[in-house]
């Protein structure tokens, strides 16, 4: 690949450039390695054979020359073109990703384990210097869990899983799920007040599990997670 400043990759990228499919071919070939790089660096995609990511890797490096050629105006030039190239692969290749993933979900995605296909749904608890805590959270946890499992509807789940848990906008939610946002705030509404009543049932009220979860007790990642869930 020849070596262009900023402003070349700028004008040779444009539509009335003589350059713009040898460029364009240049610009491909670079963002590949870095889109096959991230591929083969996640655990979650091990299963798939070498042509496949190969083909993963154009597709997504074709999308992400699509993206970057209707970006060209927005480019500031603060850094390397092809630094800020990449970083337009890179975050499409993410977004693709977890999109694609998300469509592969089983409605029983949470499991009565506490485990998800993508293992977001950390288990690795900060252990504190009381065993007792640890344990207790651990049950606690498994309750959640199972009570998500058995007392909430498959959209109910689907909703919590993908706004508390993955921390999608609500709009992405409800386009995934083919509905509204007020639909999504519902079904959020329902799940949440289903989740505290049997819990509550179960002798676990939500005040006592947010601070069982809270950072005082070594679990900073948790509170933020499942207070909004239970308060």
């Amino acid at each position: 690949m020849m070596q262009r400043t900023n402003e070349m990759w700028l004008k040779q990228l444009q539509d009335n450039s003589p350059k713009q499919t040898e460029t364009i071919e240049d610009l491909r070939q670079y963002l590949i390695r870095s889109v096959l790089g991230h591929l083969y660096s996640r655990g979650d995609l091990r299963h798939l054979a070498p042509a496949e990511f190969e083909q993963v890797s154009q597709d997504f490096t074709q999308d992400a020359l699509l993206k970057i050629r209707a970006k060209l105006d927005t480019f500031q030039g603060k850094s390397k073109f092809t630094t800020w190239a990449t970083r337009i692969a890179l975050n499409h290749t993410i977004s693709a990703l977890r999109r694609a993933k998300w469509r592969d979900l089983s409605l029983d995605a949470i499991t009565e384990t506490g485990a998800t296909p993508k293992q977001n749904l950390r288990t690795d608890f900060a252990a504190t210097n009381r065993p007792d805590v640890d344990i207790e959270r651990r049950q606690v946890w498994q309750t959640i869990i199972k009570v998500i499992n058995c007392d909430l509807s498959e959209r109910q789940r689907q909703a919590l899983r993908a706004v508390h848990f993955e921390n999608r906008p609500t709009a992405e939610v409800a386009c995934l799920l083919n509905t509204n946002i007020n639909n999504i705030h519902k079904l959020l509404h329902d799940a949440r007040l289903s989740l505290k009543r049997r819990l509550q049932q179960l002798d676990l009220e939500p005040q006592y599990i947010v601070q069982l979860f809270s950072a005082e007790n070594g679990t900073g990642y948790w509170r933020p997670l499942i207070a909004p869930v239970l308060i």
